[in-house]
């Protein structure tokens, strides 16, 4: 195996326990939703919606505002964004560390890469549309928009003569599907950000190692074309492109290491790798990774399944509902580092 090829299945084995610390993320983040829709609820249906007048519906709109404003509020403090940037700190340093023959700069602080996530500006493709928000700007237009929606639909229903009671239940399920949805949306491409630049970071204060940084995209059936267009091209350190690329994001930049400084895998050998062929899938290659691996990913029972060939990888739903915690993250390092 050559030396890329093993820092390319570290990088990759992290991502996938990355993708399920996000849903953990997601799961701390439900039940401000939940609330949410409970509070708009309570709040709509204490409204007199027969005898809506300008003032009346004016206090409507602003106390909905209010409450949305202050549930996205509380979803971002339940969030541990600034946790998972040490992390990704200490990942990103572990694995440069464990794949080249010099020692690394000095480490770089956590808070520094808080800083940068404020002023630095994601490019998202949403739609026909580019988006350039940063994290919190993300989360601003997410307010935003459920805020929108909720009136939108207040308004359509005074107008189509619906009771406060049927405007409250619709206002609740569509904070419970579409907002969350969107919700769902913007967490993962937080996380993704905020590990890529945690990264970068890292990558940055070694440059003097590097060649640069190569797009990496998960190659299965729901790459998007902007991530399939950039997959394999190597970038300079901080210029170009980088990750999220759009909402649910799931491509990564490797760092090249410069050939004077990169460390023999053990068996290593030119030829025996080679590029990540376009054809192969996430199936495909979780079924290369090592059994305990695998094993973490699906659970064992599913795992044998798997690798016995009973079942296919898209017979399972997403990762299984599993979801990862900070600390179990930590736990399975050395699961990412095999």
């Amino acid at each position: 195996m050559t030396a890329e090829w093993k820092l390319l299945e570290r990088l990759v084995r992290h991502q996938v326990l990355l993708q399920r610390l996000s849903s953990g993320q997601i799961k701390r983040a439900l039940p401000v939703l939940r609330q949410l829709a409970k509070d708009l609820r309570g709040r709509i249906a204490a409204a007199d919606a027969t005898e809506f007048g300008m003032s009346r519906m004016l206090e409507l709109e602003r106390d909905i505002r209010v409450l949305v404003t202050e549930g996205v509020e509380s979803l971002q403090g339940r969030l541990e964004l600034d946790e998972i940037a040490t992390q990704e700190v200490d990942f990103a340093e572990r694995l440069l560390g464990a794949s080249v023959t010099v020692d690394l700069a000095q480490g770089v602080q956590a808070d520094m890469v808080a800083a940068v996530m404020t002023r630095r500006q994601l490019t998202l493709v949403a739609g026909d549309e580019i988006k350039r928000l940063t994290i919190p700007q993300m989360f601003k237009e997410f307010d935003e928009a459920v805020g929108r929606d909720a009136l939108s639909l207040v308004r359509a229903g005074v107008l189509e003569g619906k009771t406060q009671q049927e405007l409250a239940r619709g206002v609740a399920e569509l904070v419970q599907t579409r907002s969350r949805r969107q919700a769902e949306a913007v967490i993962r491409t937080a996380v993704n950000g905020i590990s890529g630049a945690a990264r970068n970071e890292v990558y940055t204060a070694n440059s003097d190692i590097l060649e640069g940084e190569k797009w990496t995209s998960t190659l299965d059936g729901r790459t998007s074309a902007v991530c399939r267009a950039r997959d394999g091209v190597v970038y300079s350190l901080n210029s170009g492109p980088r990750p999220p690329a759009h909402y649910n994001c799931r491509s990564l930049m490797r760092p090249v290491i410069k050939e004077e400084y990169r460390i023999a895998a053990v068996g290593d050998r030119a030829s025996m790798d080679g590029p990540v062929d376009s054809r192969v899938t996430y199936g495909g290659w979780l079924k290369r990774q090592p059994r305990e691996f695998v094993e973490d990913v699906l659970g064992k029972e599913k795992a044998g399944l798997f690798l016995a060939g009973k079942v296919r990888i898209d017979q399972f739903v997403d990762d299984m509902g599993r979801s990862l915690t900070l600390d179990q993250l930590r736990q399975r390092y050395d699961l990412t580092m095999q």
